[in-house]
């Protein structure tokens, strides 16, 4: 099995923004086609539809980084995915760094996301991490969200302290601090955080361009204890004629309830095949190489997927 990725085959520097909406996505009058947004699907989804080629689409960074899911085409290219070329509409990154900022009284809401139906020990291994908390003993990690361009608080920026069995979630306040209480036996000196931005406001604006780059970052336990600032920069999107590539056969990691599965169960599972993995009533998340080692060890050095129950909303 190799891993198959999305490739910009042919970039285009035309303005989405400037295209016409039809019911598939935006129309292209200098190449005469539809332009499909895939930046609200999944890597799944996108697998789906880029089976009928000859597709220009809105994708994004991560999309670009993570493996395509459920696919079966015949239109793949075995390039090196340094090798991509892509046109960029709007640069981007997150950057987190270590600085001080006054404390805040507000108490910010926190909540504890299950990754799995019940904590159930994982099978370790010399390379993979074990996340099972001791209670009594918390490690407090504060911070603020701030925009680039405007240099104003991001409130509702999601702030997530990713581990194996359990998900330890909170959302910044309206001066764009947070604060999260972590059992301390859950850190160790790789810590995932990963920083979301679906639901944001940005304080005293109207008008304002929201869209910004969803990041993970890892912290060692001396940077756990610092005050950090983070700043939200624009997202990046990509527009152009879409193919793919595969690489050599390299199988991410799979945890679900807590245990590893096969990735072909996974997968088979997506397509609604017979499989050993149930995904009813389950999201996952997907962590790039550094991110799954940090979180589960050098044996996720191709990747992790964590399956987790979906919210009730």
């Amino acid at each position: 099995m190799k891993n198959t990725f999305l490739k910009i085959n042919k970039p285009c520097s035309e303005n989405w923004d400037n295209m016409p909406q039809n019911e598939l996505g935006n129309y292209c009058h200098l190449c005469s086609k539809t332009v499909i947004d895939f930046t609200q699907l999944s890597q799944s989804e996108i697998s789906k539809k880029i089976r009928k080629g000859n597709i220009c689409a809105k994708v994004t960074q991560k999309q670009l980084d993570s493996p395509l899911l459920d696919f079966e085409t015949s239109n793949n290219f075995n390039l090196p995915y340094s090798n991509i070329a892509t046109g960029i509409l709007l640069a981007t990154t997150m950057i987190a760094v270590s600085q001080p900022i006054q404390s805040k009284t507000q108490k910010a809401q926190t909540e504890i996301s299950q990754t799995n139906e019940s904590v159930v020990e994982i099978q370790n291994s010399s390379e993979s991490k074990s996340n099972l908390p001791k209670p009594n003993n918390f490690t407090k990690i504060n911070g603020i969200v701030n925009s680039e361009k405007e240099n104003k608080p991001v409130k509702n920026a999601k702030i997530t302290f990713v581990t194996v069995n359990k998900n330890f979630i909170t959302y910044t306040l309206e001066d764009g601090t947070f604060s999260l209480e972590i059992p301390t036996e859950l850190t160790d000196n790789d810590n995932v955080i990963r920083v979301t931005y679906n639901d944001i406001t940005i304080e005293n604006e109207k008008k304002i361009n929201l869209d910004y780059e969803n990041t993970d970052y890892i912290l060692t336990k001396t940077e756990l204890n610092s005050i950090y600032k983070i700043v939200a920069k624009p997202q990046v999107f990509y527009l152009g004629g879409i193919s793919s590539y595969s690489e050599i056969e390299r199988i991410p990691i799979v945890i679900n309830n807590g245990q590893e599965i096969k990735y072909k169960d996974f997968t088979k599972a997506l397509q609604g095949k017979k499989s050993n993995c149930s995904l009813e009533n389950k999201d996952y998340d997907y962590f790039e190489s550094k991110f799954a080692i940090a979180i589960y060890g050098k044996k996720a050095k191709y990747g992790l997927y964590i399956l987790k129950d979906k919210l009730i909303k």
